[in-house]
């Protein structure tokens, strides 16, 4: 006999079931319990307040901050682009006493608040005063050729060989040594054009690329490598006193120290900086023995120290010369910064074995003629330019200023007055002069001086630039003619210890 639902369908026969109803009850009730509970707890939970991410080059934290967040830089901290500054460049005068005129009597320039917007993270000041930009804070540069490097300690105080770069010293230098407004004002101008095209990860380029500049200046260089342009712009900032801890381009300098450091490469012989040339390593080393030396911040250490050791095993070691490559026969150019790198670093208190400059020395024994008096570039000459190098690499090196070729030299090379074209020439010369207090120096500096104001770009995107014409620097464009006009120009109070008369009478 058939049963009496035989004609009811499955699917109706099942959820008339009382046990599929119990169950469907008992996972809504859990559901909707589930449910409840959570809304509960999120609503209960407080949220916790996002700490800003500080970074900074050694700068010791103060009491009552709250911790910094410290992380291991790996590639260049990016930077969107920030607003072009106004083209009327103006000058801050320099902090003088009282009773002395004013070396320049302009006001400075209205340097924009940093932002996050900027690429760097600002700290917000609760007494209300503009935030300053935090620097970045490096970890322990990474181990070389298995030697691990140790944490560093905060930063402390700079060398007082640096100190007639700042305030009053830098316009007290300025009117006794030869400055005057109108080279000041060129200086300011000259830092303007640089700090304009810094591109947004901190480098600069010889090209020009990267920056706001965007074709609108002419004449860009044509090299390559990074670290050799970046450290060269570097440079005059720190001449006039900006560091990556403080001054008034504080947030250029720490954007382009960060990338230096940041394009370190490891080697068992080293730090490499090169990029495809000793160039740029030499400068680079340069630029930071200088950051260190004027502010003695430990933190830049174990880069400068790694640095020192790859020019100490670059040198060629037959010649004691450098060149391109490591261990090629050296020329005077390249060998020059290498030199000038490792008496700053000296300087700086790091330690630079005796073999090295030895070996130096003996290479510009292979290239010097008239007994010391002139150089050439690879082989026994006496050009004007190399001639000049060789000069104050000797003076680096342990000549005396009354020694007699070197008096004899630089008598002859300034006895035309300086090149109204060849600044690299002019650049090195400068220097040699005013260490040995010359009697010509007056003379040849008003000239020099006079002749690089004048010469100045006072038009569109190419105002506070220089560009000259000479076929040996070309190849660095307008970048590389500014830096080094301007480097030029702060000869009277920029005197790096390896410029001074105690460090180059004492040697290393």
């Amino acid at each position: 006999m058939p049963h009496e639902h035989s004609d009811t369908p499955w699917i109706e026969r099942t959820l008339a079931s009382p046990a599929v109803r119990a169950g469907y009850l008992s996972l809504v009730a859990h559901v909707v319990v589930c449910l409840v509970l959570a809304l509960l707890a999120l609503d209960a939970r407080r949220e916790a307040p996002i700490k800003p991410l500080l970074l900074r080059f050694g700068a010791e934290q103060a009491a009552g901050d709250e911790p910094l967040v410290d992380i291991d830089l790996g590639e260049p901290l990016p930077a969107a682009d920030a607003p072009a500054p106004d083209p009327a460049v103006d000058v801050a005068p320099p902090q003088a006493p009282a009773d002395d005129v004013p070396l320049i009597a302009i006001a400075p320039p209205d340097i924009p608040a940093p932002s996050p917007a900027d690429g760097l993270p600002v700290r917000p000041d609760p007494t209300g005063t503009p935030a300053r930009p935090a620097a970045v804070r490096l970890g322990a540069a990474p181990a070389v050729g298995g030697r691990p490097s140790p944490a560093i300690a905060p930063a402390v105080t700079g060398t007082a060989a640096f100190a007639a770069r700042r305030g009053a010293a830098r316009g007290a230098a300025a009117r006794a040594r030869g400055g005057s407004a109108a080279s000041e004002a060129a200086v300011d101008a000259g830092l303007a054009w640089l700090a304009l095209h810094q591109a947004a990860d901190g480098s600069w380029q010889f090209d020009l690329s990267g920056c706001r500049c965007d074709g609108a200046c002419r004449d860009p260089g044509t090299l390559t490598g990074s670290t050799a342009s970046t450290a060269l712009a570097l440079l005059p900032f720190l001449g006039a006193g900006s560091t990556h801890l403080d001054g008034r381009h504080q947030q250029t300098v720490s954007r382009g120290v960060y990338y230096l450091v940041s394009r370190m490469q490891p080697t068992p012989r080293g730090g490499d900086f090169c990029e495809g040339t000793m160039y740029g390593h030499g400068v680079t080393t340069l630029a930071l023995a200088e950051a260190l030396g004027m502010t003695g911040d430990e933190m830049l250490v174990p880069y400068l120290r790694d640095a020192v050791r790859f020019i100490e095993t670059a040198q060629d070691p037959h010649g004691g010369g450098w060149r391109y490559l490591p261990g090629q026969a050296g020329d005077i150019t390249v060998s020059a910064w290498q030199i000038a790198a490792l008496k700053s670093a000296s300087l700086a208190g790091m330690e630079v074995p005796s073999p090295t400059i030895e070996a130096a020395r003996r290479f510009l024994d292979r290239v010097q003629s008239q007994n010391g008096a002139a150089y050439g570039y690879r082989t026994p000459a006496a050009k004007p330019c190399t001639s000049a190098i060789g000069l104050l690499c000797r003076m680096y090196t342990g000549w005396g200023s009354t020694h007699e070729p070197l008096q004899r030299g630089v008598t002859n090379l300034a006895k035309p007055g300086p090149s109204p074209t060849n600044v690299y020439q002019n650049f090195y010369l400068a220097q040699a002069l005013l260490q040995l207090d010359h009697p010509v120096w007056p003379r040849w500096n008003a000239r020099n001086r006079d002749q690089l104001v004048a010469s100045q770009a006072r038009f569109g995107h190419e105002t506070g630039s220089w560009f000259f014409a000479d076929h040996d620097t070309a190849p660095g464009g307008r970048l590389a003619h500014t830096a080094l006009a301007v480097l030029t120009l702060e000869v009277y109070y920029r005197l790096l210890p390896i410029y001074r008369e105690e460090a180059v009478d004492g040697g290393f």
